[in-house]
């Protein structure tokens, strides 16, 4: 083979397959529909999501609901690779997204970018995957992501190359080739919690079987995949796309256990949130537009008049409404 996958510790201490610590802080932003803070070791990413929305007429699509990123990166004006990141967050998500179920609606993921040691496609992956769901928006799996990277292997001349999971900024300007790969994941709890209903009959359980996609054994969807360098062969490719995958599917541990917690008032308002929260959410956007506007035209002088209104005490009658030019 022309990697190895365990030698000796890493410069921080870990081995090739283990990843930097991840943190999750959600329900942050007190404006936005969905945010989410994902943290690995000194890659830290920030994540809001507004919507599902009205968009502009020209934006609007009669069959999906679109699905806009913006990236900002922590200094400076906005380069080539968020654009690009832009563009590879937008894939994915779409392919996530139940977009069917809001059509002519719009949805805004903005990324901020607060620190970078490596590794950002993929926590902006995650952050966004995580946003989304502290914002309730239906989805066909769960959005997680990856990198890895091949190294020089001193010392062996069999194995000249190791691959390493979740590399950091010095791993990757000394690296051979660097992966970064995103996956759907739709397992969930057992089988038995899943299959069967208390009215199901023993000799009645294969009406039951969930889809093979569905089972918590299945194999990933891969939505995208990001690879630099030349891969001594294929399977060379093979063997960094599944420590990819198995990192991803730490990733998928994390936040399952994550937003399974159950959490206080101020800590992830959307952590047990069902998808019909949206379309609850649209009809209170609703209402307060009218009532802004209702208010506005009451109070505003300069909306055609100032209402006033007489009654109460000393007035006959229940009262009275009159304008006053």
């Amino acid at each position: 083979r022309a990697f190895a996958t365990m030698p000796a510790a890493r410069a921080d201490g870990r081995t090739p397959g283990m990843m930097r610590q991840l943190k999750l802080e959600r329900a942050f932003l007190s404006r936005a529909d969905g945010s989410a803070r994902w943290e690995q070791d000194r890659s830290v990413v920030l994540a809001a999501v507004y919507g599902p929305r009205a968009v502009q007429s020209r934006k609007e699509d009669p069959e999906r609901m679109i699905i806009e990123v913006v990236c900002r990166p922590a200094s400076g004006l906005q380069t080539s690779e968020e654009r690009e990141l832009e563009h590879v967050v937008r894939r994915a998500l779409q392919q996530v997204v139940l977009v069917e179920k809001h059509p002519r609606l719009g949805l805004l993921v903005v990324l901020q970018v607060v620190s970078a040691d490596g590794g950002v496609e993929a926590c902006a992956m995650n952050a966004a995957s995580a946003a989304i769901m502290d914002a309730a928006i239906p989805c066909r799996g769960v959005l997680c992501s990856a990198a890895s990277c091949s190294m020089a292997a001193p010392g062996s001349s069999d194995e000249p190359f190791v691959v390493v999971a979740d590399p950091t900024a010095d791993e990757l300007r000394a690296c051979e080739t660097q992966t970064v790969a995103s996956f759907c994941f739709r397992g969930g709890r057992c089988p038995e919690d899943l299959l069967f209903s208390n009215d199901a009959s023993n000799d009645d359980k294969s009406s039951f079987i969930l889809p093979p996609a569905a089972r918590p054994d299945a194999e990933p969807e891969v939505l995208h995949t990001t690879s630099r360098g030349v891969y001594p062969s294929e399977e060379a490719y093979c063997e960094a796309t599944a420590l990819t995958r198995d990192a991803a599917a730490n990733v998928f541990l994390f936040l399952r256990d994550r937003f399974r917690e159950k959490t206080s008032a101020n800590e992830g308002r959307h952590a047990h949130a069902e998808p019909n929260a949206i379309e609850t959410r649209l009809d209170d956007a609703r209402r307060e537009r009218e009532m802004s506007s209702r208010a506005k035209k009451t109070l505003d002088p300069g909306s055609g008049g100032f209402r006033r209104t007489f009654g109460g005490d000393g007035d006959d009658g229940d009262g009275a409404t009159t304008m006053v030019e």
